[in-house]
């Protein structure tokens, strides 16, 4: 019991390091942005007062610079709730414990549709990428899990495919 909470104390840290990270970066993209925009409207020639107006208009809107910071931070949170998730499954489980990397099968991204069925241990998924690390072309937005094997008899299931109306 010690030991799984000692792992859990580790991957909790490890995540809460990985999300000050992202956040920082975040903020930093968004804060170059707003510079970029203002210098850049300051050369074209536009008033400060109409250059406030356009980004307390696009932070009201969710426009482009205010409404990519927060699709950005929402990525981010869900992100990370949902590896904190994962790193208490991983710390009951443990981690010699084989993973089968299991995708939602809607609007898939290649990456995690090559990886849905495959069974590794913890330790390779972890060299390789697990979900929501930005190690596939989802990123953060990563709806995939890694189930202990032992638990699941997962078939290589095929993606849903939409068809128009």
């Amino acid at each position: 019991m010690a030991e799984n909470k000692e792992l859990f104390d580790e991957f909790s840290k490890r995540e809460l390091a990985s999300l000050e990270l992202m956040l920082l970066s975040s903020t930093e993209r968004t804060a170059i942005t707003i510079n970029e925009f203002i210098q850049l409207r300051t050369l074209q020639g536009a008033s400060l007062t109409s250059i406030r107006a356009d980004l307390l208009a696009d932070l009201n809107t969710g426009g482009r610079i205010f409404g990519e910071f927060r699709t950005s931070i929402r990525a981010t949170i869900n992100g990370s709730i949902n590896r904190l998730r994962d790193d208490a499954l991983f710390s009951e489980e443990g981690v010699i414990t084989k993973y089968i990397w299991t995708a939602i099968l809607v609007n898939t991204c290649p990456d995690c549709m090559d990886r849905h069925g495959v069974s590794k241990s913890w330790q390779k998924w972890e060299a390789e990428g697990l979900p929501r690390t930005n190690h596939t072309v989802c990123k953060q937005f990563c709806k995939c899990m890694l189930i202990p094997s032992e638990v699941t008899d997962i078939e290589k299931l095929q993606p849903i495919i939409r068809k128009k109306k």
